[in-house]
């Protein structure tokens, strides 16, 4: 990923869990990192700073569809006429809840899931391709999914729903961009496995009534096999920059080789 061009990297949820760890794999010179959360971590621009790296905060609810064009606008601007010679959007925002059976759900509660695992990641690719198109940028998304999105769970509807339209969203804008040199996209969609984030200890708060699997995220706990947010970061990047794995590849870290 070395140049003398500036990077962009765009990503979400990136305020705490593997979206922080994302952004901390990236801190190097000639990024620029963009944030977007509805907070932000303090001392993390600093530390970005301090490793040669831009690191700026977008504050955003990525479940209100109406702020999302505005933000990928700003995260796009201010480059000149010096545009990055790569910018990567990585959808990596994503919420479980409500746990529980669909009969049972608050409405507005399954709207927002779909809101933020589906529709967030949707509308920002769409604005990212169409502020950086004219770039002439190695232009890549990388879209966190969940083998949730593959396998069904009671309780997980509007998680396991989302994240499958996710990936058929992944192949359909890989579809739109086959056989382009130039101006296309590389955009991927990879789940990065039991990652151990808050997400998770939601998942084991919960009661066993509203979500029967819950005993086995708590012994995957208890026996140690949760993947640290850190090791699931790099070896997601990694999957973004290989390209073994063509555009619309819907994929799983655990399926993967890494040396």
């Amino acid at each position: 990923m070395e140049g003398t061009r500036m990077k962009l990297f765009i990503v979400t949820g990136a305020s705490r869990g593997l979206g922080e760890a994302i952004v901390r794999r990236l801190m190097r010179p000639g990024h620029r990192l963009v944030g977007i959360a509805r907070g932000e971590t303090e001392g993390l621009a600093q530390e970005a700073r301090a490793a040669g790296a831009e690191l700026d905060w977008i504050r955003c609810d990525l479940s209100d569809a109406g702020g999302l064009e505005a933000a990928m606008e700003r995260a796009c601007s201010g480059f000149g006429a010096a545009k990055p010679d790569t910018a990567c959007l990585i959808n990596n925002a994503g919420t479980v809840h409500p746990m529980g059976p669909a009969a049972g759900a608050d409405g507005e509660e399954l709207a927002r899931n779909i809101a933020v695992n589906l529709i967030a990641p949707a509308v920002l690719t769409a604005a990212f391709l169409r502020r950086t198109g004219g770039w002439g940028a190695d232009l890549r998304v990388l879209n966190v999914s969940s083998g949730a999105g593959r396998k069904p769970y009671a309780g997980w509807s509007g998680y396991c729903a989302s994240k499958a339209g996710l990936d058929m969203f992944t192949r359909c804008v890989a579809a739109e961009h086959d056989g382009q040199t130039g101006g296309g996209v590389r955009i991927v969609s990879v789940a990065p496995g039991v990652v151990d984030t808050d997400m998770q200890r939601d998942i084991r708060e919960t009661s066993a009534e509203r979500f029967r699997d819950r005993d086995r995220f708590v012994r995957l706990k208890q026996a140690g096999e949760l993947t640290a947010a850190d090791e699931a970061a790099a070896k997601l990047l990694d999957v973004l920059f290989d390209d073994r794995y063509p555009s619309g590849s819907v994929l799983d870290l655990r399926d993967l080789p890494f040396s």
